[in-house]
């Protein structure tokens, strides 16, 4: 005969797992005790991005800015010589100036934010890195609004906003890529940073020689341009930031006494930025692997040395 107090028959049964002792079925059931673990790996927890989010916001602002600034540019030019000076006055620049700052202001708030509680840079960039993301996107929005001041027509009001919002984008997005990139994904993530450095340099570039301004304001803009998108290259070097502030003064004047020449030169002023963008590309090429590693390798020399002459060779046939 069974005895109906059989621990077989029990239904606590499935509370015996791990143990021995006899189960009275006259007992109110209890759950089974869980060892406690501790709080839940912070690895497993949602990572939040905000820049992502603000950069987004912030292009979108900095883009209605320059729409606004293309309305205003539209009109009859005047009969000053300088294509950005023919439809503009003080309005028209201080909105500019607004355009840049908020620019600027935003790319380094969404970046601060992005990297709250975490100042340690990531695989991509310097872990003594300066506070630079507002460079490239100040940058971008200064082309666009001088290229919408330089043409001043309908066809900038689409045009001028698109620039400004791709390149506050482009740059946010950029910088989160070197800060999050593992190193699988590094050199991925250094590429789409000099792709988006190099456009903004190019668009800048070209967009003050489609002026031909005097010789002083055409240096002056173009060596700061050069200094503060080299700086901003340099980041992905394992300098310190003396080292780094001086390589940048170094390759801002390079590009400043060479822009004294190419002032004089009778060109397009798309063939004009090219040929700026050409040296830009060997002054910061040269002084990021002077950053990385102690001596030139082979094949930066081939990379730098031969890419640019080829090139400079193709302009001058082509201009």
């Amino acid at each position: 005969m069974s005895d109906s107090r059989s621990p077989f028959r029990s239904p606590n049964l499935r509370n015996l797992r791990g143990t021995s002792s006899t189960v009275n079925p006259d007992l109110p059931e209890t759950p089974p005790i869980r060892p406690d673990l501790g709080p839940p790996s912070a690895g497993v927890q949602p990572v939040d991005q905000p820049s992502s989010g603000l950069g987004v916001i912030i292009s979108v602002v900095v883009a209605a800015l320059v729409f606004v600034l293309a309305i205003l540019a539209t009109g009859r030019p005047t009969s000053n010589r300088i294509p950005m000076l023919q439809t503009t006055g003080t309005l028209y620049w201080v909105i500019g100036a607004v355009a840049v700052a908020v620019s600027a202001a935003g790319a380094q708030y969404a970046d601060r934010m992005a990297h709250k509680g975490d100042r340690i840079g990531g695989a991509g960039r310097s872990s003594d890195a300066f506070a630079t993301a507002w460079i490239v996107p100040s940058v971008a929005t200064a082309a666009a609004v001088i290229l919408v001041a330089t043409f001043h027509s309908a066809a900038m009001m689409v045009v001028g906003p698109l620039v400004a919002f791709l390149g506050n984008a482009g740059a946010l997005f950029a910088r989160d890529l070197l800060d999050d990139t593992t190193d699988p994904t590094q050199r991925t993530a250094v590429a789409i940073h000099s792709v988006v450095v190099h456009a903004v340099a190019f668009i800048a570039f070209s967009a003050i020689y489609l002026n031909k301004l005097p010789t002083a304001p055409f240096v002056v803009m173009v060596a700061l341009v050069a200094g503060l998108l080299i700086l901003e290259t340099l980041e992905r070097g394992f300098a310190p930031r003396e080292q780094r502030v001086l390589y940048s003064v170094i390759g801002a004047f390079v590009l400043g006494e060479s822009a004294i020449a190419l002032n004089w030169w009778q060109t397009s002023g798309w063939t004009g930025g090219a040929v700026l963008l050409t040296l830009f590309y060997l002054a910061s090429g040269v002084l990021l692997a002077a950053t990385q590693r102690q001596t030139m390798r082979g094949r930066d020399v081939i990379e730098f040395g031969l890419v640019s002459a080829a090139a400079f060779v193709i302009l001058a046939v082509t201009a």
